[in-house]
């Protein structure tokens, strides 16, 4: 791409998480290490742990240093509008400034009683706007609504402290005592005291307005977005606008929200409803709470109406104005792309709000992605893809791979990362890139997928994967003849008084299965709205935009906009095909005075389910062979090629056929075809089996030091540390000597058979609280330094001369006394060193510890944990002589591999194998012995959490003839 043509002309950026003391010297290595690792740009994202005040002077320093470093190497700078997140705070300091700009909501106190009364009803906390006492037939059905406010005041039901006082409410006095007895009384709250004019069952309604949050701006009016703008953009433009739209070239927003409630209010919406709608909402608000007759739908659908305009206009129009006036893109995600019930209420028209984002973005938090039971991250996806399709923008991004644990490899986050190519993203914000682990940190959105992960040295061939794809994938014209429309309508004409219940309506599970059916058979489709949908709609029923869709699918929606149904039925008239899954859906008047009503073409289809023959009949790519239905397919049109994404999601390989090309799809694996034609499977013909004799590299091993005991006690005055509590810090237990600032000692002891004379003591900077020393077997540790070994914030320590060795396993015991303030043993330290080691046990609390080590001459390939590294994690080098025999082009398939591999050959780099098949060239080799190398690594959970995953090269390893050989 050329990036003087396109402000966000990068694929690949990372969230690069400021959580600790802002360096200079580590910021320029770290912003070097991304650049090598092939990313675009970053965005400087504040993060919890950040010891650097936000917009301190000493902040700006370091993001001049980061600024500097981006320079250098060659990256974006893309602002994060946020003080962690959610945008739209300024991390508080929007409503610090005013409280007034807090943002408010409807609640609502929904009580029943019956009888003739007088009924005395106390209300829920709140400020009365209104009540309504409903009177229910015996059918079920409200037959009248009356206005009861003004039967409602304010009373205090609520006693307490009931109690004999010896305190005085003077100091001059207090000190007499004289006794005296208390009653008191709290919860003022608004209550109703009302006789009705029948006897009758009634359910009564009180509207409350009440604070959403503490924190959260007001969305449904400009005065809060625009302080933020001033506290969180402006600044950026203040010290840097030289560099807007050059070395700046975006600003990125992250989940903002109403602030929690259903009902986001202020005291100018009822006029702004009245203004778009016609009539006053204050005398229907009950409808939002509870289902009293037909006008309940209609009048929650204006409500989402307005509330929708006023949030694009003063969120996201108002951050999008700045951003283009200022030369660089805005982008980022709303809520919570694939809760449709949540969103549905937070923002309505979800896909229309991201008209104003140049990148729209989704969000597809942790691991569960591609599996039928967690269809809705398809939906996540699907949302910002469609908008970037129908809002014509060249990218749809991904807030992509957070909180995917420590176990995630390089292969994991790769099916991540398809399963969204699949599905049209074709941006990738990277998440969770920390500039330190130390303390908390290191749980905080697990792993970190920068310096800190094992496999980081391979990064690059992930990165240059995923910018490579998504390159062909981007431009040209995407091959879509299917539109769903988008639910919100319907959702939102469900939510009501029970905010558990309307966050978790049953039509969302309805819809998540439909778009796996629909996916997994290939129907590949992009959501419409319904705004968009009448608007695109013309008279001669013809769908104009950039996409052309051919069937528009209304799945298992209750309600729509009369307009919509307007418009389906002029295209349904033009020949093009509509059909209703569920109920046919009842269309929604523009006022009150008109009654729902039915709508339907006599061209659109009703099914109660999508059936194999409906879904037969609907525009697919076809895909034949056993496992076809885990086949997802993306089509593009491209400089006159046709190009063809396919992700396999099951476990196993996928062979068969993708639109008549005949392809072999790795497990959780993809394929990229191109008119009809994949790269060939070289034909294998096994030369060899070198699965025997290789000698195995290890680096240091490292032994977490996981399980201690502890006592409230100074190190010389405990006699028996096995008496003491103990307590596993991988598993975050609570210390048993719980905090103060007295003398605390811990104790962990392991077994050690021979002598490991490098041993090194590491543990993170923070890892030891207050005032403390170490010991090893009694003898204080010394000269500790700072140190990179798991992060940037180790301290390390000299100790294999302290350790007490013999040719029988030989007690060792650590101890680590602390006190002051805040003492105590916070973190894991770890055992480094030329050692092996072993749990005879089941519990990780006693281990069992070799040396020295060196390497292993291995008969055959077995896993680390069997070689004495079961809480290793990081690369071991295989090494072996091979003999060539004939000479000829020849291919190394090293079978399985857990879970990165590096081939060398003779000294030169042949190839990083990261995911299957594990199978590189090797090229044309003559005749006698060679050097092979393979090196390999795994993922950091085994270090980080004891996690016993498979790890090592597993074979079985062949040396394959590329193509037959007539040579001798």
């Amino acid at each position: 791409m050329n990036k003087k043509n396109d402000r966000h002309s990068g694929i690949l950026c990372a969230q690069y998480f400021l959580n600790h003391r802002l360096d200079p010297k580590e910021i320029a290595w770290q912003v070097k290490e991304l650049a090598a690792a092939g990313y675009d740009g970053l965005y400087a994202h504040a993060r919890p742990g950040l010891l650097t005040p936000y917009m301190s002077d000493a902040w700006w320093r370091g993001i001049d240093a980061i600024m500097e470093a981006c320079r250098k190497y060659g990256l974006e700078f893309w602002i994060w509008d946020e003080d962690y997140y959610p945008s739209g705070l300024a991390g508080g300091r929007v409503v610090w400034s005013n409280p007034g700009l807090v943002c408010r909501t409807l609640d609502f106190s929904v009580k029943e009683a019956g009888g003739s009364g007088p009924f005395e009803i106390d209300f829920d906390a709140g400020m009365l706007i209104k009540a309504f006492a409903l009177k229910r037939e015996p059918s079920g059905i409200f037959s009248s609504l009356t206005d009861v406010t003004g039967f409602c005041g304010t009373r205090r039901q609520k006693w307490h402290l009931r109690a004999l006082r010896h305190g005085c409410y003077s100091p001059m006095i207090s000190a007499i005592g004289h006794p005296h007895w208390r009653a008191a009384i709290e919860d003022n709250r608004f209550a109703l005291v009302w006789r009705p004019p029948r006897r009758g069952n009634y359910t009564f309604v009180a509207v409350l307005e009440k604070t959403a949050s503490s924190r959260h701006p007001d969305l449904l009016k400009p005065d809060g977005i625009r302080k933020f703008i001033e506290l969180s953009y402006e600044p950026y433009f203040k010290r840097y606008g030289k560099e807007f739209g050059k070395l700046i070239r975006g600003a990125f927003t992250d989940e903002p929200s109403p602030g929690g409630g259903a009902f986001p209010w202020n005291a100018a919406f009822p006029g702004k409803f009245r203004n778009d709608h016609g009539y006053d909402l204050i005398p229907h608000l009950a409808h939002l709470a509870v289902e009293i007759d037909q006008r309940t739908p209609v009048i929650r659908h204006h409500y989402r109406l307005t509330q929708h305009r006023l949030q694009e206009e003063n969120y996201a129009g108002q951050i999008s104005r700045w951003c283009r006036k200022h030369g660089i893109s805005f982008t980022g995600h709303l809520t919570r792309t694939e809760w449709l019930s949540l969103v549905a209420a937070w923002w309505p028209n979800e896909i229309r709000m991201y008209r104003r984002i140049a990148i729209p973005t989704c969000d597809p938090l942790g691991a569960s992605e591609g599996w039928k039971a967690a269809a809705s991250y398809h939906t996540a996806v699907k949302v910002v893809s469609s908008a970037a399709h129908l809002f014509n923008k060249k990218q749809a991004g991904s807030d992509a791979l957070a909180v995917v644990g420590d176990e995630v490899s390089l292969r994991d986050l790769k099916y991540l990362c398809d399963h969204q190519i699949a599905l049209g993203i074709n941006f990738f914000a990277i998440h969770g890139l920390s500039c330190s682990l130390d303390g908390p940190r290191k749980d905080e959105v697990p792993p970190s997928l920068f310096y800190q992960h094992s496999e980081w040295k391979y990064m690059r061939v992930l990165a240059d994967y995923l910018k490579n794809t998504c390159m062909e994938l981007t431009g040209g014209k995407h091959l879509c003849r299917i539109a769903i429309l988008y639910p919100s309508t319907s959702l939102a004409c469900q939510v009501n008084a029970e905010p558990e219940k309307s966050r978790n309506l049953r039509d969302e599970d309805k819809i998540h299965r439909l778009i796996d059916e629909l996916l997994s058979h290939q129907c590949d489709f992009d959501f419409i709205d319904e705004v968009t949908l009448q608007k695109s709609v013309g008279r001669n029923g013809k769908l104009a935009g950039p996409e052309r869709y051919r069937t528009i699918i209304l799945p298992y929606l209750r309600f729509i906009d009369g307009r919509t149904a307007k418009a389906l039925n002029r295209y349904a008239a033009a020949g093009n095909r509509a059909l209703a899954i569920g109920a046919m859906p009842s269309a929604l008047p523009s006022g009150l005075k008109r009654s729902i009503r039915g709508w339907h073409h006599a061209a659109i289809e009703q099914h109660k389910q999508l059936t194999a023959d409906i879904i037969r009949s609907l525009h697919g790519v076809p895909v034949k062979g056993k496992g076809a239905d885990d086949v997802f397919v993306l089509r593009r049109k491209k400089n006159a090629a046709n190009i063809t994404f396919a992700f396999n999601r099951r476990e196993k390989d996928f062979e068969g056929t993708v639109a008549g090309c005949a392809v072999t799809i790795p497990g959780r694996g993809s394929v990229l075809i191109r008119d009809g034609k994949v790269p060939p499977e070289p034909a294998l013909e096994t030369a060899a089996d070198i699965s025997a004799n290789w000698r195995i590299s290890f680096p240091h091993n490292h032994l977490p030091l996981s399980f201690w005991h502890s006592a409230a006690k100074p190190f010389a005055n405990v006699r028996n540390i096995v008496n003491e509590p103990g307590y596993d810090l991988m598993q975050r237990a609570r210390d048993p000597v719980g905090e103060g600032a007295e003398t605390a000692t811990y104790y962990c002891r392991f077994m050690l058979t021979g002598s490991v004379p490098d041993a090194r003591l590491v543990m993170d900077e923070s890892g030891v609280m207050g005032k403390w020393k170490a010991f090893v077997n009694g003898r204080e540790v010394k000269r500790w330094r700072k140190a990179v070994v798991y992060d940037c914030r180790n301290i390390q320590a000299d100790i294999g001369h302290l350790l007490a060795g013999d040719s029988t396993p030989t007690l060792n015991i650590i101890a680590i006394e602390t006190s002051g303030p805040g003492r105590g043993l916070k973190e894991i330290p770890y055992l480094y060193g030329s050692f092996t080691c072993s749990y005879r046990y089941g519990h990780l609390s006693f281990p069992f510890v070799n040396g020295p080590a060196g390497a292993v001459d291995s008969a055959s390939l077995q896993p680390w944990n069997l070689l004495g590294y079961p809480t290793f994690s990081g690369s071991a080098a295989y090494t072996k002589t091979l003999a060539i025999r004939e000479k000829g082009t020849y291919l190394l398939d090293l079978g399985r591999v857990e879970d990165v591999a590096g081939v060398s050959l003779d000294g030169k780099r042949i190839a990083t194998l990261a995911w299957p098949p594990y199978r590189c060239q090797l090229g044309r080799l003559e005749a006698g012995n060679h050097s092979l190398k393979v090196e390999v690594a795994n993922p950091p959970a085994n270090r980080n959490r004891a996690a016993n995953l498979p790890a090592g090269l597993l074979g079985p390893v062949r040396l394959c003839h590329s193509a037959p050989t007539t040579e001798s």
